[in-house]
């Protein structure tokens, strides 16, 4: 595994698939270690809207507000951000002060629970539509 590279081509783009055509919205991730760490651990980072890349976690244990600045309602405004990115990638690669592991976990399982929770949802509107 290398270093976290604004290039466009070590991303994800990951779809949540929960709006109503079940196209979006997107969030957009890369597995790495930040450049010029000594630690060389590789984790998963999550790109924000303003070309940061934030560990996993920490983005898990932001308020639900601030976990908006991850997800992009288009495939276009996830290309126009990824073609914006050049140099050494800004990385935010410690976790919340005061937080433990355990707790972040938590955070991280109670939001899929939730994001899963409305994909089942849009999934099941969806097939009783079709009937």
């Amino acid at each position: 595994m290398s270093a976290l590279a604004n290039d466009y081509t070590r991303c994800e783009l990951i779809n949540l698939g929960y709006d109503s055509d079940g196209r979006g919205p997107y969030v957009i991730r890369q597995e790495g270690y930040p450049p010029n760490t000594m630690t060389f651990e590789v984790d998963r980072y999550y790109l924000r809207r303003d070309g940061t890349w934030l560990i996993n976690l920490a983005m898990f244990a932001l308020p639900e507000k601030e976990k908006d600045d991850f997800v992009y309602e288009s495939v276009e405004a996830v290309i126009v951000l990824l073609e914006g990115l050049t140099g050494e990638p800004s990385v935010e690669y410690h976790l919340p002060e005061g937080k433990s592991i355990p707790e972040l976990r938590a955070a991280a399982e109670s939001h899929f629970t939730g994001l899963w929770g409305r994909i089942h949802q849009r999934h099941e509107s969806g097939a009783a539509g079709m009937e």
